[in-house]
């Protein structure tokens, strides 16, 4: 793939991100993202392969932009215990809502759109949330955190179905929750997954 200068990719994954999000455009082609950044289909093609190479940049580059999801990592990195599951899940609710246009759209064209899927799996999947949910769950089970016989990797599935944007959008977007009920329900469900809570492990929830 070709060098583009650093400010000229970033602005190439804002234009795409802006169509996405603002047109709700997940059907757009390289044509009419090139024409959205004011580029040469050409420099997206020499730039990130296809349309899939663009779009798994444009989601790793909206995680560059706030610190919700360096917050995560860290928090995957070194936690072992159900406050740190819960700090990761607080950051991945506060994170949503922004991500959540293009989000729901990424999730429901994965179905029928090999490009959108490519871009769901590396978010959600192989980079993104399942991942942090599955170390943070390791790690509590090796240290004893978790009901005997439940196996952390099929937990983090079950976590992952409560924090994706199609709950956000039933709940909050259909159902008319607000945001602080949609997080303490979340919170209450991963309880649920958890052993009880020793003696100084206990989270207050808001």
């Amino acid at each position: 793939m070709a060098k583009i200068s650093d400010e000229k990719r970033a602005d190439i994954l804002e234009a795409a991100w802006r169509l996405m999000a603002e047109q709700r455009r997940l059907d757009a082609g390289m044509a009419d993202i090139a024409a959205a950044a004011e580029v040469s289909r050409q420099t997206l093609f020499n730039a990130f392969g296809n349309r899939a190479g663009l779009l798994v940049a444009m989601v790793r580059h909206q995680d560059t932009r706030g610190e919700e999801v360096t917050r995560m990592r860290q928090i995957a990195a070194t936690g072992r215990d159900a406050a740190a599951l819960h700090a990761f899940v607080d950051a991945w609710l506060q994170y949503l809502p922004v991500v959540y246009p293009v989000a729901i759209q990424l999730e429901t064209g994965s179905l029928s759109d090999l490009d959108a899927n490519a871009a769901w799996q590396d978010r959600i999947f192989s980079q993104g949330v399942r991942m942090g949910l599955d170390r943070i769950l390791g790690q509590i089970a090796a240290n004893g955190g978790l009901r005997p016989g439940r196996d952390p990797s099929r937990l983090a599935d079950l976590c992952l179905t409560l924090l994706v944007p199609s709950a956000w959008r039933y709940l909050v977007v259909e159902r008319g929750w607000d945001a602080d009920a949609f997080a303490r329900s979340r919170h209450e469900l991963v309880d649920a997954l958890l052993a009880q809570a020793r003696p100084g492990q206990s989270r207050a929830h808001r």
